[in-house]
């Protein structure tokens, strides 16, 4: 007697990221138009600064394609402690170039959550590439620009 699989594909079934079972968060819509080098890059510049918060505050950072179409990247972050939180939205709301009003931090769904990867699987090469370099020299504390 034959027993047939459950999964015919023989692929493993999906698992969850590990970080669907942690409770706190929030995401921010960011637009990265592919067409407008200058909106581009002010907005890689506050992902940057926005990676280098969620560095120094212990804070997870996973994004999410929203709506291919307008160019909307879902930024998603996890919080491990109130007081984490509470100085990432700090330094978020303080910043010239991250200034985000309380209206645009929102929660996201738990599907957002489970369908979140990290920054390098989501943004553009290129942007994940000044992305990092941003939060490099923000985080070591070095200042000027990225070339």
């Amino acid at each position: 007697m034959s027993r047939k699989s459950n999964n015919p594909s023989k692929q493993r079934p999906p698992t969850p990221p590990p970080w669907s079972e942690e409770k706190d968060w929030i995401v921010l819509v960011e637009f990265l138009p592919r067409r407008d080098a200058e909106d581009r890059a002010l907005v890689t510049e506050a992902i940057g600064h926005m990676l280098s918060y969620a560095q120094m505050t212990d804070t997870r950072m996973v994004a999410l394609l929203g709506d291919p179409e307008a160019d909307a990247y879902e930024l998603l972050f996890s919080f491990n402690s109130p007081k984490n939180k509470a100085e990432f939205l700090r330094l978020l709301r303080t910043s010239e170039v991250t200034s985000t009003e309380d209206e645009f931090i929102l929660i996201p769904a738990q599907d957002e959550i489970n369908a979140a990867r990290p920054l390098a699987n989501v943004l553009l090469e290129a942007v994940f590439r000044e992305v990092i370099l941003i939060a490099t020299m923000l985080v070591s504390g070095q200042t000027g620009s990225v070339q």
